[in-house]
């Protein structure tokens, strides 16, 4: 019993979302795999790997039906559920991408704004001084861990990444 115990805290699921449009030829991916196969040597994980590029994911219309007519669910009929539900099972979710002119690339920014629906309707007072307010979360997400794996073709990172670095600070917490 206690073995048993011990092997389900060992045991992971990893969500990838790969936001580079090369899919499975992309550098990043590499760097993200070489990140996977030191985390599979030290414990048992679950690895699933999405290439955004390759989801049937429409832009988000704006019509916040997830709000309040489908509470929690998007009526765009597309992959996007499967998203939502593998980031709500995931116990770490890796967003792996290039740099796209200062921010990620246009595939995943749309799965991004896909996520409306994990969040609720009403503002809340932020206290960590990342703005005015916030839409608080649908779903306990309090357990999750989020790891950003990402290539530039920059000589150098230092400023390139602010636009990505304040738009994840502000999703992730």
């Amino acid at each position: 019993m206690i073995f048993y115990y011990f092997f389900l805290l060992l045991y992971v699921y990893i969500l990838v979302l790969n936001g580079s449009p090369k899919c499975e030829n992309s550098n990043t991916l590499k760097l993200t795999n070489a990140f996977l196969e030191g985390i599979s040597e030290r414990t048992a994980a679950n690895i699933e790997i999405l290439n955004v590029s390759k989801l049937n994911i429409h832009d988000c219309r704006g019509c916040f039906y997830c709000w309040y007519k489908t509470p929690g669910k998007c009526v765009i009929n597309d992959d996007m559920s499967r998203v939502i539900e593998d980031e709500l099972w995931a116990d770490i979710i890796i967003w792996s991408f290039p740099l796209y002119y200062f921010n990620v690339p246009g595939p995943l920014k749309n799965l991004i704004d896909r996520q409306l629906p994990m969040n609720l309707p009403f503002m809340t007072e932020r206290e960590d001084g990342m703005g005015s307010g916030s839409h608080p979360s649908r779903y306990d997400m309090s357990g999750k861990r989020y790891i950003l794996i990402s290539t530039c073709g920059f000589y150098s990172a230092e400023k390139n990444y602010e636009s990505v670095k304040s738009m994840f600070d502000y999703i992730l917490g």
